[in-house]
């Protein structure tokens, strides 16, 4: 059970894996009242100019992704960055008063680096200054490699049994560490920045049957459907300050649980989720007007 508990430590600390970003870093905020808050920084890098995103509390109740921009001076090994736009967030819409982090520090090169830490402090949008701590982060693929190691001793171990290896092989969690998840009774707010969003709605892993009723406002749009490794496609106009989008899980398929790949096409965005439901159970994606 050793194993187990490393493994599960490290699946605390790293709710998101690689995407194909350049550079990504995995950690934590410490505040100054000691509490941590999980934290993943997806980078890239061209001409000294940073572009990016930040997961905070990622697969916490307050998840929240935003964007990041910054700069790399790699003959002074200086970096800095800090977020602006918030692309979406579990927090309930009235508490969408963010801190915003900002860090400047010492980094050596980005494709070597180890990791990096110091000092951050945050603002509100308004620019009034916020929480204060320290960033902690580690390269992104060293604590995958650690995860997957310790994950393949899990595998071998006469130990534990099949029905708790299931539940943590790196297989079944890798789509769960690589995007949102939203599960019974959560909602999931994303920032529309355009007129327009297209919605689409597939079985990204082995089809099973999933049945789902799609809601739009409380009204029902798509009935009893079976979800496929074909996209679906729903455009919605973004008219109202919120729009509401709910699925319901009618079943469990032949593989628990109720699983449904949801992308946002905003623009030029994609916002990638995911729903995770027993049957009767279901959970909201709510589109905020900017």
């Amino acid at each position: 059970m050793k194993y187990l508990s490393l493994f599960i430590l490290f699946i605390t600390y790293t709710t998101t894996l690689a995407q194909g970003d350049a550079y990504e870093y995995l950690g934590v905020l410490k505040l100054n009242d000691s509490s941590f808050i999980q934290y993943k920084l997806a980078l890239e890098e061209r001409d000294g100019i940073i572009q990016g995103y930040s997961i905070a509390d990622a697969g916490g109740k307050h998840e929240t992704k935003s964007n990041v921009r910054g700069t790399y001076d790699d003959k002074a090994n200086q970096f800095a960055f800090k977020e602006y736009n918030i692309v979406y967030t579990k927090s309930p819409i009235t508490e969408l008063d963010f801190c915003l982090v900002h860090f400047e520090g010492k980094m050596r090169k980005l494709d070597v680096d180890k990791g990096f830490s110091g000092d951050f402090t945050s603002a509100y949008q308004d620019g009034a200054p916020c929480l204060k701590g320290e960033i902690i982060m580690s390269s992104a693929s060293q604590v995958q490699d650690r995860v997957a190691s310790i994950d393949k001793k899990i595998q071998k171990s006469k130990k534990i049994s099949e029905e708790v290896k299931e539940k943590v092989s790196m297989k079944r969690t890798v789509d769960t560490l690589t995007m949102s998840v939203v599960k019974k009774d959560e909602n999931l707010n994303i920032f529309a920045r355009t007129k327009r969003v297209v919605i689409s709605i597939y079985d990204a892993g082995k089809v099973d049957n999933d049945r789902i009723n799609l809601y739009l406002d409380g009204e029902l749009i798509i009935e009893d459907y079976a979800i496929e490794k074909e996209k679906r496609e729903i455009a919605v106009e973004i008219t109202k300050d919120f729009t509401v989008i709910k699925v319901v899980a009618l079943n469990e398929g032949t593989s628990a649980p109720n699983t449904v790949k949801v992308e946002i096409l905003d623009g030029m965005d994609l916002i990638t989720t995911r729903t995770s439901l027993k049957e009767g159970e279901s959970a909201a994606l709510t589109l905020v007007k900017q």
